[in-house]
């Protein structure tokens, strides 16, 4: 029996051509790549940041701008229902500003038989917040109005000085007298607003911006 001879293995190089065909045994040379410097990724942090913030006050412009609109269209609709309201119980109603929000009223009978103002307790009709400081500058017939807050104003109610709405929406479905309501607010260094008012064909309209402007 011939004896059985085993192979020693032996690592095998990488092997490569010269120019002339020559094979050539040997290692490939390894490519270093480049890192950043600490510099150049302190430099893209920062661009990074820059843009990211200008992101950050475009959307925040944008949401307060579309906020602003939401609660002018809300505040509107309203006003809307509530001269719907009047014409549909047969009662009058009416609303009051002050310098950040509203009250609806009605007129109701006291008890010695005297109609007055009283504010209208309902959660349809009523003033919300809308996570934005809104700001209201009301002017009655061309005339601008001092606006009070709520509390104040009932702390100085009397018989001589009774409630009264600054826009009165009657049972026969007129509006009046001539309104305009500025709702204005801050969005970082520029102020926006929107105006509802009477209008010639509708009772209550929003102005568009250039209009108002």
């Amino acid at each position: 029996m011939v004896p059985r001879v085993e192979k020693a293995s032996t690592p095998i190089s990488p092997v490569s051509t010269t120019e002339s065909g020559e094979a050539v045994t040997g290692s490939f040379p390894v490519r270093k790549q480049r890192a950043f410097t600490l510099i150049e990724l302190l430099v893209a942090i920062t661009i990074i940041a820059i843009m990211t913030g200008m992101v950050v006050l475009t959307v925040d412009f944008r949401n307060e701008k579309r906020m602003l609109v939401d609660a002018t269209i809300r505040t509107s609709r309203l006003m809307e229902l509530a001269s719907d309201q009047a014409v549909y119980a047969r009662q009058q109603f009416g609303i009051r500003f002050h310098p950040e929000a509203y009250t609806f009223l009605v007129l109701v009978k006291g008890e010695d038989g005297e109609e007055l103002w009283e504010a209208f307790e309902d959660d349809q009709l009523s003033f919300r917040e809308s996570g934005l400081q809104i700001e209201f500058d009301v002017e009655i017939s061309g005339v601008p109005i001092t606006l009070e807050p709520w509390e104040d104003e009932l702390a100085e109610v009397s018989k001589e000085n009774p409630l009264k709405p600054h826009v009165m929406f009657l049972s026969n479905g007129e509006v009046m007298p001539d309104f305009r309501v500025v709702m204005r607010t801050e969005s970082g260094d520029e102020e926006i607003s929107r105006v509802i008012t009477t209008g010639e064909e509708e009772p209550i309209v929003i102005e568009s911006p250039d209009e108002a402007s």
